[in-house]
């Protein structure tokens, strides 16, 4: 897996490694949904509709993982 380094110092330095860790922007962004949700009503179907693409990527990588422990390559048999 590939990680982007940050370039610069200081105050540059330090908003470059919060946005290239993807750890570290996934926590910043959920703070930010989670802050806004509590405040404004215009939210809450923003953050349903990540909550639902959240349980569809794991389900996807669910599906995956299952097809490839039994021996498939990602096709369907017939």
């Amino acid at each position: 897996m590939a990680t982007d380094v940050p370039r610069g110092d200081g105050i540059r330095r330090a908003v470059g490694d919060l946005l290239s860790c993807p750890f570290c922007t996934s926590a910043w962004t959920a703070g930010a949904l989670v802050g806004s949700y509590a405040a404004r009503r215009p939210t809450r179907p923003v953050c349903g509709g990540l909550g639902a693409l959240t349980v569809a990527d794991w389900l996807q990588y669910a599906w995956t993982w299952t097809r490839r422990t039994a021996g498939g390559r990602g096709e369907l048999r017939r």
